[in-house]
């Protein structure tokens, strides 16, 4: 079975929106391709609670994975955008959400 990494913009949203635009989005793609959809607000960090933590955390998740997906507002992020090329680089199977 496929697993899919979602990624997104989280820095500089509030929480709720956060929380709604994960879940929406993990939802459609548990629908539509019948996959695993890893939500990286489930996940801990690697070793203390900041962003690099998260990132380090986010990067050896998505190697796990088969295909990194993408919400739309990803292109705003920082974060979001270090994950795209980074399943770029090692070769995923990568859907952007326009």
């Amino acid at each position: 079975m496929n697993k899919y990494y979602l990624s997104g913009k989280i820095t500089g949203l509030p929480p709720e929106t956060v929380r709604y635009n994960f879940n929406v989005y993990s939802r459609e793609l548990r629908d539509y391709f019948d996959a695993i959809v890893i939500n990286p607000l489930k996940l801990k960090p690697f070793l203390v609670k900041c962003w690099l933590g998260y990132m380090i955390t986010d990067i050896m998740t998505i190697r796990c994975c088969t295909h990194v997906a993408f919400m739309p507002n990803g292109t705003d992020s920082k974060g979001a955008v270090i994950e795209y090329f980074f399943a770029k680089f090692v070769f995923k199977k990568v859907i952007v959400f326009l």
